[in-house]
């Protein structure tokens, strides 16, 4: 999840999945490439597999594509979370007073441990509430929480994983907080 947006009394969390379509538009190229190459060599039958499996490749990413926007807003009392899928949208909504913090979950509905992470909001009731509506792998999920963590005022030293580098959203939104967390 990306930072857009950021005030004193707002935050805006934006998850397009880009990192998902980047991954499939490169390997759509490399079988096209592949393909290219049996055809220039005249090995006929090697070429139509790598050009159906990247245009299904093409076709999984428009038909799973996600757009996840999470807005804290502090002085309306609100937190929104907008899914945009193909088939619709949905909407969730939570009180700002109700939130305690933000934390990585690896559990999934069946109560065990997926291994990959998915950030979610804690609530005083000690209710979790999902971030997007996956789990991922990767620096992402860590990023939702310390932008709410930092948002919230909240201390993000002793959880951050081992060598965690912000991206450069961190230091265009959330400039003094990282300035004091990461003092030489």
């Amino acid at each position: 999840m990306k930072i857009t947006d950021r005030t004193d009394s707002t935050l805006t969390l934006v998850d397009t999945q880009a990192d998902k379509a980047a991954a499939l538009y490169a390997l759509a190229v490399l079988l096209g490439g592949f393909a290219v190459v049996m055809a220039w060599q005249g090995d006929w039958g090697l070429v139509a597999p790598p050009l159906v499996l990247g245009a299904a490749g093409l076709v999984y990413l428009h038909l799973t594509r996600i757009r996840t926007v999470l807005r804290f807003d502090r002085a309306a009392d609100t937190i929104t979370l907008d899914v945009f899928k193909r088939r619709g949208t949905r909407h969730w909504d939570w009180r700002f007073s109700d939130l305690d913090t933000a934390t990585l979950s690896t559990r999934l509905k069946q109560g065990t441990d997926s291994g990959i992470q998915r950030p979610v909001m804690v609530l005083k009731d000690g209710t979790q509430a999902p971030m997007r509506p996956y789990h991922a792998a990767g620096s992402q999920s860590w990023h939702a929480v310390a932008a709410v963590k930092l948002f919230l005022g909240q201390d993000i030293r002793d959880e951050a994983p081992t060598g965690w580098i912000p991206p450069e959203e961190f230091d265009r939104f959330f400039a003094e907080e990282m300035a004091m967390h990461y003092k030489s």
